[in-house]
């Protein structure tokens, strides 16, 4: 009986220590899932931003019982709010402010993926400087500008662009500081289309759009790229300003002989005053319909 009831003893033992070891795993497992709490009691502390959710078109979706459960309420954006209640610290929230990357941004994809594309943005010279959606958007209210931007559209890109606000200075630039032109017009800050800085619209279609007797086709087409490529035309204007007449990237002739530097020292072609184009010549030089050397 003795022997019996130490085995008894030892047995109960050994469950009553797998049950104590396992307690812990049972508590991970039943963890409890992340509670929503509401937009009411979010903002009964984030009172600056209750008018901006009751009227803002950005919340209108958000707002309504259409939109996905996890979509709705300020918890659509910022993840479930039971946590930041109960932290000391009001921490334990997703604040896009305190992220980088695709942290950052993700919350947007989740309803703007059908008019952007993350691979492009992720690609963007924009997201690989740690820009993010917030930096010049204003999710939360209307500050009057389009697109829930925080600034005008051209005040918010040469606010970090400061080379080109010095560019569209120069004597000869696009119309862009006068308002008669805007920096989107010319560029995709969300990169949809070219994936590489300076996250330009597609090809020449940027140019072409505006200066439309330029576009042809012509019979003799300007081939503008030495090694048979096509730089476009930037090859030969400066896109924001220049100090030379019609955007021009070098002065006079001298665009020119970027390419041709043979016509300086052929016999032929003595100077003349003017450019090439201005001294009776190549007066086409976009392209011709009667001369290869691009003449009238």
């Amino acid at each position: 009986m003795g022997a019996r009831w130490r085995y008894r003893v030892g047995g109960w033992g050994i469950l009553a220590a797998v049950l104590l070891l396992g307690l812990p795993w049972l508590a991970v497992g039943q963890e409890r899932e992340p509670e929503r709490i509401g937009a009411d009691l979010c903002l009964l502390c984030h009172a600056e931003n209750a008018p901006g959710w009751y009227t803002l078109r950005h919340n209108r979706f958000r707002a309504t019982s259409n939109a996905p459960e996890m979509l709705q309420g300020c918890e659509g954006c910022h993840g479930p709010g039971q946590a930041h209640l109960e932290d000391e610290n009001f921490r334990s929230i997703l604040n896009p402010d305190n992220e980088t990357g695709w942290t950052a941004v993700a919350m947007c994809f989740e309803c703007h993926s059908t008019t952007m594309k993350s691979s492009a943005w992720l690609q963007s010279t924009h997201a690989l400087a740690d820009v993010n959606c917030g930096d010049c958007h204003e999710m939360h209210s209307d500050l009057g500008h389009p697109n829930l931007l925080r600034e005008e559209p051209n005040d918010l890109c040469l606010s970090c662009h400061r080379d080109q606000t010095a560019q569209f200075r120069l004597p000869s630039h696009h119309p862009v500081l006068e308002g008669n032109m805007r920096c989107v017009d010319c560029h995709d800050p969300h990169a949809d289309g070219m994936l590489h800085s300076p996250m330009l619209k597609q090809s020449d279609d940027r140019c072409l759009s505006c200066h439309q007797e330029k576009k042809g086709p012509f019979v003799y087409e300007h081939q503008n790229a030495l090694g048979g490529g096509d730089d476009g035309c930037l090859t030969c204007h400066k896109a924001h300003g220049s100090a030379n007449s019609k955007l021009t990237a070098f002065y006079g002739r001298g665009t020119c002989l970027q390419c041709h530097a043979d016509i300086s020292a052929d016999p032929a072609h003595q100077a003349r005053p003017g450019n090439c184009w201005q001294a009776g010549c190549h007066n086409r030089i976009h392209g011709s319909n009667n001369s290869r050397l691009f003449i009238n």
